[in-house]
This record gives structure tokens, C-alpha cells and sequence, in this order.
């Protein structure tokens, strides 16, 4: 009996997070959500690939960081290529983020404001997470091991590790999303501010040592590995040249970076989780300013918090477009000043003298509130995936009619396609967002794109619902002229199936009335 009572007492956090996790994921397990987002499609085909011996870059061209295809191809090996596979490292990782963070904040903030602070930010999390398998999604567990570290610096015997893993878990999260930074610029500045005003400076300068080589351990692994297999200038182009100008690109629906903010905020209001943090900030602002004593726990994690939150709003706000999955980096510092209001609320209360039985019953009664009132929303997430687009016609004809061996080339950003039917695209373009850029894209990609369609001759091209018409390109030349009217006389118009245009190549040219437009 003792034994069981010592396994329960051991076990019964750690399922109490991995269920408020589970819960969180089920709306986008392969269960529920049958078909997926663009992002997610082009991250599970370069994982296939890789598997296949390709590279990132070279060989399919995206233009994030390279450790979210990695992260793919791993999930897709331990599931015989099922997204079931990804999904469970998904699982893994946010268990992870939120069980580092469930017993930080019950150490600095003791257990009830930890428990609330969880629920409320995996409860948004949903809201933000727009079908999973993205990079800020694998963020999380870094960010919440980096503030971990830093809480722990001054405690441990051996700091210079403690700062080099600050490092090496920030170099990561920069090559997953270069935007998601913001914690580890936050405790670089924490730091500098601690050290020089309690003249420290050699023991400061030690510190960003540290956290500088393992940054650069992992920097310099990546260069190297590209360099190695002759990718570096693609990698480079892709991952920072193109995304400098991806981040001024025009509207996503907001007339500015103002209003796309103020509407991605508004997603992360509908349980609560940002009105509790502002009330939380506020305090904290007055709390180490005039009462530091009474936070003394805590304090590390309130002033990299404090530094934190306007920092992350500025990377958030820095491309023009905006998505949901942006505002994923801002839950950890949020989960902080969530916890620091209602360890208040708990400080407050303690005041009265509430038999203990009385304090469980109403800690129970909130978080069930919290849940209960979330709960419609977390339906009708649900729901949405489980409606998501059905792609089910699309894919049987594609599978009908190639063999696995023949490439299929997908016009448009439907490189999903690509992956559910396991056909090759022709080009590392496998969608043409790129090519489309007369910021970004020159004469020599369209022709390498082009080339790339003729040589490798696929049976089938596909016009997606894109609103691009089929070989529109930002540069006219007589090269790229020459080569669109060789593809235009070959692929003839097939059928339509759920608005996609089916185009089959043709030894013989094309009727006019079924060449590419």
C-alpha cells in the first residue's frame, strides 16, 4: 500500500500534465484532423525526402530554418512515414515545455497559481496552434528549459554549463524560427543589467561567453553540415535572403503591423491567459521596483519577464504577415505573470482564515470554471479540423493515375499533395511562392524551375486553387518565354476535380483548346 501511495505521489503531476497536453493535441492527431495546413505539408514532404537522402534547400526549396524538417524526418521514420510519428514528438515536446513550467512556477509561485497558469495557457495554446507540426510549436520546450537554466544559474556549482545549454537552446530555437529569440535576448540583457550594476564585470563577461559557444556549437554544426554537402548558398538564400524580404511583404488582411497584432492578441484573450498576465505585469513592475523581498523567489524569472514581453511583441510584429502560430512564443512569458496574479490571489486569501478543504474545493472550482467556459471553443476547434478541406478525389486520381516512381507537380502550395500520394515534384519548388517574388526571385530560377519540369517530364501538373495563372512569372524573357511554350503545347487540359485543373503531358502537341493558359 505504501509503495502504491509513493508511486501515486510521484506519478499524479506528471499525468496531470500529460493529460492537459494529450488534450490539447487530440484536435490535431491524424485521428481527428485527416488532412493539413500548407506549412505543415511542405515540413512532412522535406521529412519524406530527407529519409530519401535529399536536402533541405537543394533539393526542396523552403524558406524556414533547416530543425523542422529534421524534426519530420525523424517522426516519419519511427512511424514507417504516418504522420502519427510527428505527431507523437509533438506530444513528447509539449509535455516536456509544459512540465518544465508546471514545477518552475510551483517552486517561484507555489502550486495553485502553477496549476492555473498551465491550464490557461495550454487551453490557448489551442487557439494559436493551427494545426500543429510548426517550428514555434517545438519552440516551447526550449524556451521554458531556458528560463529554467537561468533561474537555476546562481544555484549551481557549475554555471558555465548551465549558461553554455542557455546558448545551445537558443542557437536551436533560432534555427527553428529566427523570430523565436526573444527569451534568450531577454536574459542576455537581465544579465547584463544584474552583473554591471553589482560590478560583476568579469563574471557578466564569462557568462555571455558561455551562452555565446553554445550558440555557436550549434550555428557552426549546421554551416558546416551545409557546407559539406554544397548547400550553404541555397540554405542561405532561402532561410535568410528570402525571409528578410518575406518579412515586408504586403498585407495579410490588416492595413498595419499595429492591427495585425491587436487581432492576433485577441486569440490569446478568449481564455483569459492575457488579461490575467497584464494585471500579473503590472504587479511585477511594482512588486520588484518596491517590494522585492516579498517576491525574492521569483525574482529572476519576473525581470527576464518583464524584459521579455515587449521584446517578443516587437519580433512578432516585425513581418507584415501575421499568423496565429506567431503568437505561440509569447505564451511562456505570459504563463509567468498568469502565475504571478494568482499567487496574489493566493497571498490575498491566505489572509482569511479558510479551512484548507474549503481552498482545495474553491482551486477546484476555478480551474473548473476556466476549463468549462473553454470548453466551447475547444469544440469547435475541434470541429474545424475535422472538417478541414477534403483533398480525398485529389489524391485518389493522382495515385490512379502515375506510378509511385513518376513525379507530380502541384501549382500552387499544395505540396501536401506531394506527400499523401508519395510523388516526387519535379523541382525543389514544390510550391512557387518564391518564384513569384520579383524582390527575391531572378532570371535563372524561372529557368532552373522550368528545366527541372522539362527534363523530368511529370505525367500530371496541377493547378491548385491558387489565384496565380499557371507559368505566371515577375520576368519576361525570350529563355523563360521559349520554355513556358514547350509545357504549354505538351500538357493538355484533362478535367476538373473540385476546382483543381488536371493537365496530362502528351507526347503530341496539344489541341488548342486544351494547351495551358
Amino acid at each position: 500500500m505504501k509503495a502504491l501511495r509513493k508511486i501515486i505521489d510521484r506519478s499524479w503531476e506528471k499525468l496531470l500534465v500529460f493529460s492537459g497536453a494529450l488534450c490539447v493535441l487530440l484536435p490535431v492527431s491524424p485521428l481527428n484532423m485527416k488532412f493539413i495546413y500548407s506549412d505543415s505539408g511542405v515540413f512532412l514532404y522535406t521529412g519524406w525526402r530527407i529519409l530519401n537522402g535529399e536536402l533541405p534547400y537543394r533539393d526542396v526549396w523552403d524558406h524556414k530554418p533547416p530543425i523542422i524538417f529534421y524534426i519530420n524526418a525523424l517522426g516519419l521514420a519511427i512511424a514507417n512515414n504516418s504522420r502519427w510519428g510527428v505527431w507523437l514528438i509533438e506530444l513528447v515536446a509539449l509535455f516536456l515545455a509544459a512540465y518544465i513550467g508546471f514545477q518552475l512556477f510551483k517552486k517561484t509561485l507555489g502550486f495553485f497559481a502553477a496549476l492555473i497558469s498551465l491550464l490557461l495557457w495550454l487551453l490557448s495554446l489551442v487557439y494559436v496552434l493551427q494545426g500543429g507540426n510548426i517550428p514555434t510549436e517545438f519552440t516551447l520546450p526550449l524556451q521554458f528549459s531556458a528560463l529554467w537554466l537561468v533561474y537555476h544559474a546562481d544555484k549551481s556549482k557549475r554555471p558555465q554549463w548551465i549558461f553554455f545549454l542557455i546558448g545551445l537552446t537558443g542557437a536551436s530555437a533560432f534555427f527553428l524560427k529566427q523570430t523565436a529569440i526573444g527569451i534568450w535576448i531577454a536574459i542576455a540583457i537581465y544579465l547584463t543589467i544584474q552583473r554591471l550594476m553589482s560590478k560583476q564585470g568579469r563574471q557578466w563577461l564569462r557568462e555571455l561567453w558561455f551562452i555565446a559557444l553554445g550558440g555557436l556549437t550549434v550555428s557552426l554544426l549546421i554551416v558546416v553540415f551545409f557546407s559539406i554537402q554544397g548547400a550553404f548558398a541555397q540554405f542561405w538564400s532561402a532561410a535568410f535572403e528570402y525571409n528578410v524580404i518575406y518579412s515586408s511583404f504586403g498585407d495579410a488582411g490588416f492595413t498595419t503591423r499595429q492591427d495585425s497584432i491587436t487581432n492576433g492578441l485577441k486569440l490569446l484573450t478568449r481564455t483569459g491567459l492575457f488579461q490575467f498576465s497584464m494585471i500579473g505585469y503590472v504587479a511585477a513592475l511594482i512588486l520588484t521596483l518596491f517590494r522585492k523581498n516579498s517576491v525574492e523567489k521569483a525574482l529572476p524569472l519576473l525581470f527576464v519577464g518583464l524584459i521579455n514581453l515587449p521584446i517578443e511583441l516587437i519580433l512578432i510584429g516585425i513581418p507584415r504577415k501575421s499568423y496565429p502560430h506567431y503568437y505561440m512564443t509569447l505564451l511562456p512569458v505570459l504563463a509567468i505573470f498568469t502565475g504571478l496574479t494568482f499567487s496574489i490571489f493566493v497571498s490575498m486569501a491566505s489572509t482569511l482564515k479558510i479551512p484548507k478543504t474549503v481552498k482545495v474545493v474553491l482551486a477546484l472550482g476555478i480551474a473548473g470554471l476556466i476549463a468549462w467556459f473553454s470548453f466551447d471553443g475547444y469544440m469547435n476547434t475541434l470541429y474545424t479540423y475535422r472538417k478541414l478541406y477534403d483533398n480525398k478525389n485529389i489524391i485518389n486520381y493522382i495515385e490512379d493515375n502515375t506510378m509511385p516512381s513518376e513525379y507530380v507537380l502541384l501549382w500552387g502550395a499544395e505540396t501536401s499533395m506531394n506527400y499523401y500520394t508519395q510523388r516526387k515534384s519535379p523541382t525543389r519548388f514544390t510550391y512557387q511562392y518564391p518564384l513569384q517574388r520579383e524582390e527575391y526571385v531572378d532570371e535563372g530560377l524561372i529557368l532552373e524551375f522550368l528545366d527541372d519540369v522539362i527534363q523530368n517530364r511529370p505525367p500530371l501538373i496541377i493547378k491548385t486553387d491558387t489565384p496565380i495563372p499557371l507559368y505566371e512569372f515577375p520576368i519576361h524573357t525570350e529563355s523563360v518565354a521559349t520554355r513556358i511554350a514547350i509545357l504549354q503545347s505538351h500538357y493538355c487540359f484533362e478535367q476538373e476535380i473540385d476546382t483543381w485543373l488536371i493537365y496530362k503531358y502528351s507526347e503530341n502537341q496539344c489541341d488548342t483548346n486544351t494547351q495551358l493558359p
